[in-house]
């Protein structure tokens, strides 16, 4: 029959090792997570600049870097949107007023689809959060595509909004693809 103490031993072992396996889990992020998140990124720079500037970054989990990364974005969306009407009010040819009321309405698409990102990424639904990023991003083309495709073909207003979109939407997914 194995001591008293031999048995605490066993039992202060095993909790010691479960506690070092939640302790990695929710290990905070740091510089080298974050760099090799950023270099496995289309912008390297903006990536840095991106997570680096948000407080929230290096006090975060990887999981809580993907909230982070998706409210950023969200944020960078409902910019765009407040500007729409701003852009509406300098357009004088009724092309580009109905280009960019089309647009407004895949931001605000963009909006809902990164909203189902953030709840499906609380509970680690990391599919489901993929397939809304998804769909932020065909939203964000289709917007693109109302400039590029039909003629007179021509550069979007949100063509810089657009593009530092896609650049969160990829951090976002790079995030995920590590940890997930």
């Amino acid at each position: 029959m194995a001591s008293p103490i031999s048995c605490l031993s066993i039992l202060v072992i095993s909790l010691l090792v479960a506690s070092l396996f939640c302790q990695v889990s929710h290990a905070l992020v740091d510089e080298a997570f974050l760099e090799n998140i950023c270099q496995k990124t289309v912008d390297y720079e903006f990536c840095q600049s991106t997570l680096r500037s948000d407080e929230r970054t290096f006090a975060a989990n990887p999981d809580g870097l993907v909230l982070i990364s998706i409210s950023i974005t969200s944020n960078h969306v409902l910019n765009t949107i407040d500007q729409i009407p701003n852009i509406l009010k300098t357009l004088t040819d009724p092309l580009d007023k109905t280009r960019i009321q089309n647009c407004q309405t895949d931001y605000s698409e963009i909006a809902v689809n990164l909203n189902a990102a953030y709840s499906a990424s609380e509970p680690k639904a990391y599919q489901e959060v993929i397939n809304s990023l998804r769909g932020a991003l065909i939203k964000c083309v289709e917007c693109d595509d109302e400039y590029r495709l039909t003629p007179p073909k021509r550069d979007s207003p949100l063509l810089n909004a657009s593009i530092r979109l896609q650049k969160l939407i990829d951090i976002t997914w790079v995030i995920i693809e590590e940890i997930a």
